[in-house]
């Protein structure tokens, strides 16, 4: 429940083509209830959240943001391979339409209550900006937020000399946690004003703190949000938008007094979106000076003027001349017999017309690029030094611990092997002749003697049968080179103890039998 005497904020989701939502459910508010949006203290926004935040911010009509949507979808779709054509230059057109829009002192109306999510990108961390300088950097923060990368271009663009890319891949909805903070998503989840599920879906996607569930529909409009859909389409998407904002209003009881609810039914003859509809029916009608006109059913075949009746006449208008726009005024038969084969003939001519627009747009590219190239090509170079710093320190920490060699498990620091390797032949041992004494190693090193006992510590460990049982023998616990040696240093004692009871028990013989 929204508290208004406390400080409420607005945040909307990025949500690409499917912005056109938005712009239904802020018609209603402004329509019903417009102190929600002019006392908000916070307007937050991530890609095209951001626009809409901005566009609410500095007061900018919803037709003129609404206008500039469908321009930017129908330049899509003339494109047999849509946003993805390499003619097709999305941040230029969004760049274009701020420019047109934005008025002088917008970055100070902006300052203190816009809040812009970008992503930075040398780091991947999240910023949340809100005091602008200069116009100029007002849209370049908008710009950085609607930066997909890959699919608006390689190098991103700048915001105070950083390069930043799409907010949404960071934190899709600014403030989200705070608790007097209305959240708007174009997709069917948890958000406060978001399209209601046909069917009940249990699973749900968290994407950068945006809820979505997990159904058709949203896969549909997740589709619609890179690639938009056709203009009836949109024009529905927008109605849907209004009337999920009006049922939060009145779930809120929101409505203002001031300006009441009208009948949400309203007579779908009156086709008061677009004046064109109106002047063709009075060239049918042969009475034309009736106090209201009645056009033909066929005459508004567009649009079904019932996707559109609860918006406002300004969008409405756009709409209908957007839909009016992407068909022939000939009638469904005629669009599909003229189009349809050209349409046809135009695929097939993709393969040699591809590369040319292409190369075209390619070397068109690289004409505006020309002066950024130092410092777009030093930002390379850095990113690419960043990349394999890390990897090469990946590398060193996964080989910081080296495997045991050899020499490591021999007893009391005994390093027989990197000797042996350093001084290229094998070492003199000279074991002393005391079968109880321990055997020791004797080698030249640095021209000194040096003697280290080989025996490992006492440690006693079960030795299998091997016929010398008489005498134990004690094994180091480490496992290598040293337990082997150890074993082999425990079999001679043996050995040895043995041959000398041997001999005293032959001399003990041979002096009876001379006695």
């Amino acid at each position: 429940m929204l508290d208004l005497q406390k400080d409420w904020s607005i945040s909307f989701a990025g949500c690409g083509f499917m912005g056109i939502y938005y712009v239904g459910a802020s018609s209603c508010i402004l329509e019903r209830f417009p102190r929600f949006i002019q006392d908000a203290s916070k307007i937050c926004g991530a890609s095209a959240g951001a626009l809409m935040a901005a566009v609410l911010t500095l007061g900018i009509p919803l037709e003129t943001f609404c206008a500039d949507l469908m321009f930017m979808a129908k330049e899509a779709r003339k494109l047999r391979l849509g946003p993805l054509h390499p003619a097709y230059n999305l941040l230029q057109i969004v760049q274009d339409s701020l420019l047109g829009s934005l008025p002088e002192d917008a970055h100070v109306r902006c300052s203190g209550k816009l809040i812009v999510s970008l992503t930075r990108v040398c780091d991947g961390k999240n910023v949340l900006v809100s005091e602008f300088d200069s116009r100029e950097e007002l849209i370049q923060a908008l710009l950085c937020s609607c930066f997909v990368p890959f699919y608006c271009g390689v190098i991103p663009p700048t915001y105070r000399g950083v390069h930043h890319v799409d907010g949404a891949i960071s934190d899709n909805l600014p403030r989200c946690h705070l608790r007097n903070t209305i959240t708007f998503s174009a997709y069917a989840g948890e958000s406060d004003i978001c399209p209601r599920a046909s069917t009940i879906s249990f699973h749900v996607v968290c994407f950068s703190n945006v809820s979505i569930q997990v159904s058709t529909e949203n896969m549909y409009r997740v589709t619609s949000t890179f690639f938009p859909p056709e203009p009836e389409a949109i024009a529905e998407i927008c109605h849907n938008g209004y009337m999920d904002a009006l049922r939060f209003l009145q779930d809120n009881n929101l409505i203002d007094n001031e300006c009441p609810l009208r009948s949400l039914e309203t007579n779908a003859s009156r086709l008061a979106c677009c004046e064109v509809a109106n002047q063709m029916a009075a060239e049918t009608k042969e009475d034309t000076q009736q106090n209201e006109l009645k056009p033909r059913a066929d005459v508004h075949f567009w649009l079904d003027p019932q996707l559109t009746q609860n918006l406002p006449v300004g969008i409405k208008k756009v709409l209908c001349e957007a839909c009016r726009e992407a068909h022939t005024a000939g009638g469904l038969l005629s669009h599909m017999t003229k189009d349809l084969p050209k349409k046809m003939s135009s695929y097939l001519q993709m393969p040699s017309t591809l590369p040319v627009k292409l190369a075209h747009s390619l070397a068109q590219r690289l004409v505006d690029w020309i002066p950024g190239v130092s410092k777009d090509m030093s930002w390379l170079y850095g990113m690419a030094e960043n990349i394999y710093k890390q990897a090469w320190k990946h590398k060193v920490e996964d080989n910081s611990e080296m495997p045991l060699c050899r020499c490591t498990s021999l007893p009391l620091g005994l390093n027989l092997w990197n000797q042996r390797n350093e001084n290229g032949s094998s070492l003199p041992m000279t074991p002393e002749a005391t079968p109880t004494s321990n055997f020791t190693f004797t080698w030249n090193a640095d021209s000194k003697e040096v003697h280290l006992p080989l025996t490992p510590p006492s440690t006693p460990t079960y030795s299998p049968p091997s016929g010398f049982d008489d005498a134990p023998t004690q094994s180091p616990q480490s496992a290598g080179r040293g337990w082997g040696l150890g074993r082999a240093v425990g079999w001679i004692r043996n050995i040895a103890s043995e041959q000398t009871s041997n001999l005293k028990t032959m001399d003990s013989a041979s002096s009876a039998s001379f006695k």
